[in-house]
Formats: C-alpha cells, sequence, structure tokens
C-alpha cells in the first residue's frame, strides 16, 4: 500500500459509514504506521488470520479492498422484467388474474407463478421474494378451520357477561407488566402491581 497516506486512509474510514468497510480502513491505517498483526487484531477486535487476509487484499487491490467483492450465487429464477411483471399481477386483484378468490394468498401467488412463469418455488421462498418484491401479510385467517360457529357464540356470551360484571365495579382486573422489570410479559392483577412497584 505504498501509494496510499495515513491521512488519506483516516479521512476515508472516518467518512465510511458501513462497520465492515471501516474496520478494513483501520486495519491498513494502523499497518501503515507499522504495528504488528497482533497489535491491529486487538486495535479492531478481529482474529489475526482476518486481519493478515484484510491487509493481503490491500497490497493485492489498493483501497478498493475496503469493498466487498460480489459473491457469486446462484442467479435468480425470475428474471427483473418477469419480477417487475409478476408485481403488476399482485396488484391487482386476483379476479383480474383469473382466480376467484377475494385476496392474495401464499398459495395463489404460487399458483400464478406457477402458471404464467413456468417456474415452482418453496413457499417460504417465494414469501422473501415477495417481502423484497414491497408486499406484506396483512389478511390473516379469518376464522380456524375446525372453529365451531356455536362455540364461538357461547364464549363470547359467556365473556361478555364476566367483562360487563368486571365493569360494573369500575376496576380493571388485570394490568400489563413494564417489560423492563421483567424478562416475560406476563399479566399480574393490579392490585399486587400497585402494592409492589417494580
Amino acid at each position: 500500500m505504498p501509494r496510499v497516506s495515513v491521512p488519506d486512509l483516516k479521512r476515508r474510514a472516518a467518512k465510511e459509514t458501513r462497520a465492515r468497510q471501516r474496520t478494513r480502513l483501520l486495519a491498513a491505517v494502523h499497518r501503515k504506521q507499522g504495528k504488528s498483526i497482533d497489535e491491529i487484531a486487538e486495535a479492531v477486535q478481529m482474529h489475526r488470520r482476518s486481519v493478515q487476509d484484510i491487509l493481503h487484499r490491500f497490497i493485492e487491490r489498493g483501497v478498493q479492498a475496503a469493498e466487498s467483492l460480489p459473491k457469486a450465487g446462484r442467479p435468480k429464477r425470475l428474471k427483473r422484467s418477469q419480477l417487475r411483471d409478476l408485481r403488476g399481477r399482485l396488484l391487482r386483484p386476483p379476479a383480474a388474474n383469473g382466480f376467484t378468490e377475494s385476496f392474495w394468498s401464499t398459495r395463489l401467488v404460487l399458483a400464478l407463478v406457477k402458471r404464467e412463469y413456468h417456474i415452482a418455488y418453496d413457499a417460504s421462498h417465494l414469501r422473501r421474494l415477495l417481502h423484497e418484491l414491497g408486499f406484506s401479510v396483512k389478511t390473516p385467517r379469518p376464522k380456524h378451520y375446525k372453529s365451531s360457529p356455536r362455540e364461538v357464540a357461547a364464549f363470547k356470551k359467556k365473556r361478555g357477561e364476566k367483562s360487563s360484571a368486571q365493569n360494573a365495579r369500575g376496576e380493571p382486573r388485570f394490568a400489563w407488566t413494564n417489560a423492563a422489570s421483567s424478562s416475560r410479559h406476563t399479566l399480574r392483577e393490579a392490585g399486587s402491581l400497585a402494592a409492589n412497584p417494580q
């Protein structure tokens, strides 16, 4: 690194907002100041071998060694144009794409991708892909598939009677504890919470 001065490296490190790149630049600064590999490893809190690799890259690539090289990976199965098309399709209701459902679900998007682009994705990967496209889950399942309407109505009626009796006394039965006072969110009776402030 004879072509780069210490003040230039320090200036670059001060401007750098990304931690990994700043650490690499600081390792180069320490080396230019004549420090040993062990001293640099202790100063930047990295393993000795990692510091050696960083300095070796600086010798090979110069100041550009602060940046990571692009990592080769498997190419995306859907091309950019297909991803734009998919996003456009998902912005329209499912009926506009030939489906009878009223909202998009993972299962429905999987079917659309398979039908239109002839690509089969795993559901978890498709969720990540949809997140990258700017979509998020908005509509939960409206009811559990095993729920009984009769039991739900009975529960609501029973629960409504209890809460109205509690409200008549004008006292809340439970209060949430402070997250700082407990590692878990637990319910405690309001009386014990007032008696034992944490």
